[in-house]
């Protein structure tokens, strides 16, 4: 049987495309790509924002007039939010939502063969971790999932309605993939979640992301630990303890903001304040001078007036990220913000992710200044550029796969060029 996938959204759901294509591959079947006919296609689907629901629908209707003999599975989060729309989708047969992936092999072959359509737990009845296993992201590079669910409940977000409750990985079970990703020969481990920063909460021993990181640097070969969004409550005494005298951990956090404006993260149920926030940051950078601090911002939420948007563009220059993640504040039905009253018109939030993305642009490359002179270790990729511990992408003369030590002599636009050392 040859199948083909499409990815839609975050490293997580990338994460659980690259175990289920292995799962197949195992099972003796051919993975295509996406453009090609195959005999079943697999669409990993996103509900983050109103335009990733409709990217998924167009998705899987492409695959259907692509082959329209083909069984069409529909995974992922827009499938568990949407299982009614998506099951009307002319071609879709089996919809499996967030729940399944282990199983999708059988799962596939049986409805193709019977066309069942299986029944699962919703979101928040789930209480077991879905252990999946991925071998490859880039060729130096893998992602590893080690926590799934979500329950802050953001005014804006579906997300907790798509994942359920709060499940992580064993801390055997992530010592068995790292050894085996490091024995692969992957150099760095990106750890992911869907709310990361609960890693461990719903295990017996309550393990915390700082117990991740001190294993990972026991494992002969791992080069690189780089951690997915975390929220400003993780940066603990002990996290930065354990951070600072890390011999794996990247120098960079992932520190998710949304706002720079305190009466904004209320309205999106954020949990923390821009104080809260700042001083998560100034630890960081008291105990690790060259950290990247790289945020997401969401963009004309409901109500947001200039005031509240110039507190946000204060506040970003403020902090001085690395980088930044701009989006457009996007209605989701069934969420808060939904209800609430003072929705922006389109223009209005284009033109703040405009400014927004312009202010980042800057701060990426002013960061990369600074650290001009320095010397540094890069993980070479397939490209002819590597990144360097703290998230500079650099152009140097070294094969992928190599390690090399590289001191950075200037910049082109937001990539740094490196001699080798």
């Amino acid at each position: 049987m040859k199948v083909a996938f499409y990815t839609l959204g975050c490293k997580v759901n990338h994460y659980e495309t690259q175990a289920m294509e292995e799962l197949f591959k195992k099972a003796g079947h051919e993975v295509v790509p996406f453009e090609d006919a195959a005999d079943a296609y697999v669409v990993n689907t996103c509900t983050v924002t109103a335009v990733s629901d409709k990217k998924s629908r167009q998705i899987l209707s492409q695959a259907h007039r692509r082959n329209p003999d083909a069984l069409i599975a529909a995974v992922g989060c827009y499938a568990e939010v949407a299982k009614a729309q998506v099951e009307a989708l002319p071609g879709v047969s089996l919809v499996l939502g967030t729940e399944g992936r282990k199983d999708i092999v059988s799962l596939v072959e049986r409805a193709m063969a019977e066309r069942v359509v299986p029944c699962y737990p919703a979101p928040f009845e789930r209480r077991t971790f879905e252990e999946l296993s991925a071998q490859h992201d880039s060729r130096t590079r893998a992602i590893l999932k080690v926590q799934d669910g979500c329950v802050s409940f953001c005014s804006y977000c579906m997300i907790p309605f798509a994942r359920g409750a709060l499940r992580s990985r064993t801390l055997e079970s992530t010592k068995r993939e790292l050894v085996s990703l490091a024995e692969n020969g992957y150099r760095e481990v990106v750890l992911t979640g869907i709310q990361l920063s609960a890693y461990g909460v719903d295990l017996p021993d309550q393990p915390k992301l700082c117990d991740l990181i001190a294993l990972a640097d026991g494992i002969p070969g791992l080069e690189r630990l780089r951690l997915g969004s975390l929220e400003p409550r993780v940066i603990t005494d002990r996290f930065l303890s354990v951070a600072k005298n890390s011999r794996t951990l990247c120098r960079q956090f992932h520190l998710s903001m949304q706002s720079g404006s305190d009466t904004v993260l209320e309205r999106m149920n954020r949990r923390y304040t821009t104080a809260e926030y700042r001083d998560a940051v100034e630890r960081i950078r008291a105990c690790m001078p060259d950290a990247a601090i790289t945020t997401d911002v969401i963009a004309g939420f409901v109500g947001e007036t200039e005031q509240e948007y110039a507190e946000t563009m204060r506040f970003v220059e403020e902090i001085g990220f690395a980088r930044i993640h701009v989006f457009p504040y996007s209605r989701r039905k069934g969420t808060k913000a939904d209800a609430m009253e003072g929705h922006l018109p389109r223009a209005v939030k284009e033109t703040r992710c405009r400014e927004l993305i312009a202010l980042g642009d800057r701060l990426e490359e002013a960061f990369i200044d600074r650290q001009i002179g320095t010397v540094t270790d890069v993980i070479m990729e397939d490209d002819g550029t590597g990144y360097t511990g703290n998230y500079i992408r650099v152009r140097c003369d070294a094969a992928c796969g190599e390690t090399v030590r590289v001191r950075l002599t200037g910049r082109e636009k937001n990539i740094a060029l490196g001699i080798i050392v």
